[in-house]
């Protein structure tokens, strides 16, 4: 198994698909060339191994032996036995590139991958990051702790991906942009994995270079398949009579499968040349660098002289001897003829006759170059190109006038199909250069038809053509048998090509391979297929429950999502009218795996090219997703997110093919106030501690909407604005879930609420203007609620801070307390109290008094509705796991707590236990609107039924109801409802009404409670006496209406303790005067 692997990753893609013959191994110097491919074994090759005075290790005839001398320079047996390993798997792998250096490293501590990167490797992987979109090139410098080595390939396609989205590219550059760039990063990966690694990470390596390589070879298919165009316009080259060139050229041009033969060749032969290239340029020779004259047969010609040979040598030195006489040559020219050949071979399978013609002519074998460059030396390929290069040359002309069509280089031909058994570009090949003879037989034979048809006597050299084509014609040609063995198709040239007896082993187990699949179903056109290999090699199976996540190799990944974009691109409609829904499918999958990929991969600036690509719900559901996983991490990968949205997705809905923004935000802020499943209501915790950790997850969602929107995407200040407002309008949402929460008298704060308080307050100090200027907000109604609320945590935190220093006080025994203490506390008492009188006494613009305006003609008979989802809390602060029992007994006490209006509202209360969550119940009250309580401008500000029904459940004073049992919200909404049973719009008035039935009493309770702690000191009587009294007594506030029964009993139990304590103050105060 590992020779097979070893195997791979030295043979290239052009090598798999068409060569035949064995490959140079990679190890050999440019001087060992010629001994290797005359002897096929391995010599001692002075600086490309270990020194034998340096290392323990000797290669002698492939054993390996072992020095005891110098196995005891070693400082541990360890370190010995890992120096072989490292040998002998370099030596199997045919990586026999190692230097003296490679000997000293193996004892330095081992380190991963990414550790051990050359500078010189990293500087060269970053060239092709200079054109990267502006936030992709600064976010290439975080992917340090990447755990794939080609990370920046990821950022290089995503770029280059980019470029073409946006029109500066067209699709067929961007797919020679991507092969360039596969075989540049394999050219990297190949000169890095040489032994500077530990074994297994130059096998990895090597790997990636060649799966780079083959994705390489996949690309240039694509292109010369549907990128390459056809030129039509050639009529500065054509001439008359037409030649053969061009009458195959209209041939190829409207027949499919010569269309498609004649692309494929160009394909292999430039994966052939590609990889001379590559020879010549990393290992220093090229495929015919011979001696001049090496074709010659010298060593024949000495025995020749000197008859001194034997009788199987041959007696002449033309080059049809051997075959006359059936007689060989000299061995050691018998070397040098195979070598010729084969790199005789190589070239013409890069296409590059010229040059195969000028090697056959310096190795002194210009008889070989005359059979092979027939047509008076031009390339007889049926394409443009060698039309094009021929230009309005008469040669071909003149002869063809002479002979007839097609005569030229039969021999030539004759020797490719012989090849073709061995070899994929020869058997294409031989089956393209059938299908254009059979094309000029047909022209001839029609063209006589016709010249006897019209009675004209042919001249002499018509009827030579006409009789040497009658004789071409037959089995000389093409004999039958020859003729019936060729494909009929390019499915059964794929056949033809497995099932072959002389088909070498690696170009069989190479057609496996999964780039060698997709290339095939690219040339047989079979993209229904192709869609079914990739989806099963990247996503994951139906039944895996682990969910999307990625299964495939990285980089196949990769290549999927880009090779889906280029053929939904590239491909013509007519073509991808068969399939177009699977592409559009399990394109999405493939695209939506990928960039979940990236996404785990720390990559999320990556993301928005794909993710603009998917169909509009894929997009959303995969940034809600992103989102939702990242809150809790940096605001520099939060912003990465955000961003990548932005600059790659519509804002505003509008455009049907893509998600937009404003959709993906309102899903994130919806979701993030669901109720999650969970199991973490227990008794043994803390209730309060889990609804602040609620909280803080709700409150954290609100920062993505306050981010600052790229300056390079349209409209960029209105965006800056819309998202803003947006936040204004659901932090409030949340402000008011918030006060009803934190509603307890503990030191513990709301840190949802303070946290969305620092979220808006830098967006707030920009100008308001725009922001002002939004209708479909409410923004100032909105601005004005903020502002309310702000005030009123304001209260809140000086309460609390207060509580906390006077708790501390408690601990501290009163006459061990300091004075320090002492006014301490009673400075935060006064700090909170002033804060709280403040948004008390607001006379013209009382706290959260909004006016929601509903329009005039709204009809009788809409309803309100206030769902919620709470839990029941004991006033020990446990928490209460509801039964059927529980939900019916509060069915029924909020339905009596409405009264004689229950009947008349139409009341409907609807208890149920919530799926999601054990502990907690879904909550929904319905009833029918009325002029100021949901219809018309909403004067009660008390938030009319529902919100006096929900306070008392807030407050735990419901009748016929288990006493000291309250409900905690989670969610809570109001909304209007029509008849049909739909909501039109959010019914704000009511939360506000229930939280300030709620808030406000407790505030001044807090007041209250602070008062008591001012009693004791000479001034606290004076300053605060009847200020709260007076408050709730007057009938201009209305705060009365707001209190229950026992908060007004606990306010006037408050009030008496106050003046007690005054009383004793004063006492104390006289006395103490009367004693001086």
């Amino acid at each position: 198994m590992e020779t097979e692997v070893e195997m791979e990753m030295e043979t290239d893609a052009s090598r798999r698909w068409s060569n035949a013959t064995e490959p140079w191994p990679d190890y050999l110097e440019p001087s060992d060339r010629e001994q290797y491919r005359r002897y096929r074994k391995r010599q001692s090759y002075g600086s490309s191994f270990l020194s034998r005075e340096k290392s323990p290790i000797h290669r002698l005839e492939g054993r390996v032996l072992y020095d005891e001398k110098e196995a005891s320079l070693y400082p541990s047996p360890t370190l010995f036995l890992e120096d072989i390993k490292q040998e002998v798997e370099s030596f199997d792998a045919g990586g026999l590139e190692a230097s003296p250096g490679r000997h000293t490293s193996s004892m330095k501590k081992k380190g991963t991958y990414s550790d051990k990167k050359s500078p010189q490797f990293e500087d060269r992987l970053g060239t092709g990051t200079q054109s990267l979109h502006p936030f992709l090139k600064t976010a290439k410098e975080e992917a340090d702790e990447i755990s794939d080595s080609g990370e920046t390939t990821f950022a290089r396609f995503a770029s280059i991906l980019d470029s073409s989205l946006q029109g500066f590219i067209s699709f067929p550059d961007l797919i020679l942009q991507f092969e360039n760039t596969c075989r540049e990063v394999s050219e990297l990966l190949r000169e890095e994995a040489t032994g500077r690694h530990r074994v297994i990470e130059d096998r990895f390596m090597r790997q990636k270079a060649q799966m780079l390589l083959d994705e390489a070879a996949t690309w240039s298919l694509l292109w010369y398949l549907f990128g390459k165009g056809i030129e039509d316009n050639l009529g500065d080259i054509i001439v008359s009579p037409s030649t053969s060139q061009q009458e195959v050229r209209d041939f190829v041009m409207l027949d499919h499968t010569a269309q498609l033969c004649l692309r494929v060749v160009q394909w292999l032969e430039d994966l052939a040349s590609k990889a001379v290239d590559f020879d010549k340029k990393v290992k220093g020779w090229y495929t015919g660098s011979y001696l001049h004259k090496s074709g010659v047969w010298h060593q024949t010609q000495r025995l020749l002289r000197k008859k001194s040979g034997s009788s199987m040598l041959v007696h002449h030195l033309d080059f049809d001897a051997p075959t006359r006489e059936q007689a060989r040559i000299h061995p050691e020219d018998q070397k040098q003829e195979q070598a010729l050949l084969e790199d005789v071979w190589v070239l013409l399978r890069a296409g590059r006759l010229k040059e195969a013609c000028d090697l056959c002519r310096s190795a002194g074998q210009a008889w070989r170059a005359a059979t092979l460059c027939g047509n008076g030396g031009y390339d007889a390929c049926p394409s443009i190109e060698a039309l094009r290069k021929m230009g309005k040359n008469r040669t071909l002309q003149a002869i063809e006038l002479e002979s007839g069509l097609g005569y030229q280089r039969r021999l030539w031909k004759w020797s490719c199909y012989c090849a073709s058994e061995s070899a994929c570009w020869a058997l294409v090949k031989s089956w393209l250069d059938i299908q254009v003879d059979l094309e000029l037989v047909r022209l001839q034979q029609s063209k006589s038809e016709q010249i006897k048809n019209n009675g004209a006597e042919p001249d002499g050299n018509d009827a030579l053509g006409d009789l040497s084509m009658e004789g071409s014609s037959g089995p000389d040609v093409w004999p039958r048998q020859v003729l019936d063995q060729q494909p009929r198709d390019i499915q059964t040239l794929f056949q033809k090509l497995h099932s072959g007896d002389l088909v070498p082993e690696a170009v069989c187990r190479g057609c496996k391979e999964q780039h060698r699949q997709i290339e095939m179903n690219l040339m047989v056109g079979d993209v229904s297929h192709l869609l079914d290999l990739l989806r099963a090699w990247i996503t994951p199976p139906s039944n895996d429950n682990t969910g999307s996540r990625p299964h495939g190799h990285p980089q196949m990944i990769r290549f999927g999502a880009h090779l889906v974009l280029v053929l939904r691109h590239i491909l013509p409609d007519d073509v991808k009218d068969a399939f177009q829904e699977k592409l559009q499918l399990i394109g999405d999958l493939i695209l939506n795996t990928y960039a979940i990929f990236l996404f785990t991969q720390r990559r999320e600036e990556l993301v928005g090219v794909y993710a603009s690509q998917l169909a509009p719900y894929l997009c959303v559901e995969l940034y809600v997703h992103m989102m939702e996983l990242r809150l809790n991490d940096s605001v520099h990968v939060k912003y990465k997110i955000f961003r990548s949205a932005m600059e790659y997705l519509p804002f505003f809905p509008g455009e049907a093919s893509k998600g937009c923004v404003s959709e993906i935000l309102d899903r994130v802020l919806m979701r993030s106030r669901e109720v999650k499943p969970s199991t973490r209501h227990v008794k043994t915790e803390d209730p309060g501690e889990q609804h602040r950790e609620g909280c803080l997850e709700k409150a954290t969602t609100v920062q993505w909407l306050c981010f600052t929107p790229p300056s390079t995407i349209s409209d960029s200040e209105l965006v800056k604005a819309e998202l803003l407002a947006r936040a204004l309008q659901h932090s409030n949402i949340l402000f008011r879930e918030f006060a009803l929460i934190s509603i307890w008298r503990t030191t513990k704060m709301p840190v949802g609420a303070h946290m969305l308080l620092s979220y808006l307050a830098e967006p707030l100090k920009q100008p308001t203007e725009l922001l002002l200027s939004l209708e479909h907000h409410n923004v100032s109604e909105n601005l004005k609620e903020f502002q309310d609320w702000r005030e009123y945590y304001a209260c809140d935190a000086l309460y609390r801070n207060w509580l906390k220093i006077e708790m501390d006080n408690e601990d501290v025994s009163p006459i061990e307390l300091s004075s320090e203490e002492r006014e301490k506390a009673a400075v935060a008492a006064r700090q909170a109290l002033n804060a709280s009188l403040s948004l008390l006494e607001r006379k013209y613009t009382p706290w959260l008094t909004g006016i929601q305006d509903m329009p005039q003609d709204t009809i009788e008979g809409e309803w309100l509705e206030l769902d919620g989802i709470a839990m029941f809390r004991l006033s020990s602060g446990d928490c209460l796991q509801p039964d059927a029992t529980a939900c019916t007994a509060l069915t029924s006490a909020l339905y009596a707590c409405a009264g004689e209006l229950a009947t008349e509202r139409q009341l409907s209360v609807d208890i149920s236990i919530c799926t999601g969550d054990e502990y907690c119940i879904n909550v929904v009250l319905r009833c029918t609107a009325l002029k100021g309580d949901g219809i018309g401008p909403c004067t009660a500000e008390d938030g009319g039924l529902l919100a006096s029904v929900m306070a008392a459940a807030f407050k735990g004073e419901l009748e016929h109801f288990e006493e000291g049992v309250a409900l905690e919200v989670f969610q809570l909404d109001a909304s209007y409802i029509n008849k049909e049973g739909f909501r039109e719009a959010p019914a704000k008035f009511i939360v506000q009404g229930l939280c300030r039935r709620c808030c406000i009493p407790e505030l001044i309770l807090r007041c209250m409670q602070i008062r008591i702690s001012l009693a004791d000191l000479p001034d606290g009587v004076h300053q605060f006496h009847n200020e709260l009294v007076e408050l709730i007594a007057s009938p201009d506030s209305g705060l009365h209406r707001l209190f229950s029964q026992q908060q007004l009993q606990e306010f006037l139990l408050l009030e008496r303790e106050f003046c007690i304590r005054s009383m004793e103050a004063e006492e104390e105060s006289s006395i103490d005067a009367t004693s001086y």
